[in-house]
């Protein structure tokens, strides 16, 4: 029984500490100027608006843009080699161009110089390109922003403009 009195004893002291110590705070609260509230209000509203003219003034210049052509026509029973143009990734600013990743979709290979070898058969092949940072990857806001070299292999119409009909 001592134990149990000691432990209500204790317990009622903390409950006492615990209610002294809110009144203090909310006192403070209370005693803090009307003035310094609305300063501080201002100076988070002020802080915010020259970070986001920061922001936009860093990334005023960004883009995610392919080299080269972004659609190849290719006949149909040819072979084609496509040297790679690469793309050009600037983000807030920075050139992050070195952070890209390649997919390719089934059929492309690659030859001893690294160029990419569209096949001969019909269908539509293509080259991937995204890259990794927070403006255009995975975090972007908008999801991951892709760039996209489409190869269309086709069978060549013939016009008939070569031909002569005689009636």
């Amino acid at each position: 029984m001592a134990n149990k009195k000691r432990n209500g004893f204790f317990d009622e002291l903390a409950d006492q500490g615990e209610k002294r110590a809110r009144r203090k705070a909310k006192s403070k609260v209370k005693k803090i100027h009307i003035a310094t509230k609305v300063i501080a209000v201002l100076c988070l509203a002020v802080g915010l608006a020259l970070g986001a003219v920061v922001c936009l003034a860093m990334s005023k210049k960004d883009h995610f843009t392919l080299k080269g052509e972004t659609r190849v026509s290719i006949d149909a029973g040819t072979t084609y080699t496509y040297e790679e143009q690469g793309v050009e990734a600037i983000c807030f600013g920075r050139d992050v161009s070195n952070k890209l990743n390649v997919e390719v979709s089934e059929g492309i290979t690659t030859d001893a110089n690294g160029n990419y070898v569209i096949p001969a058969e019909e269908g539509v092949y293509t080259i991937t390109y995204t890259v990794d940072c927070l403006k255009f990857g995975e975090n972007a806001p908008n999801g991951v922003i892709k760039r996209i070299r489409v190869f269309t292999v086709a069978a060549s119409e013939d016009d008939g403009r070569g031909e002569e009909v005689t009636p």
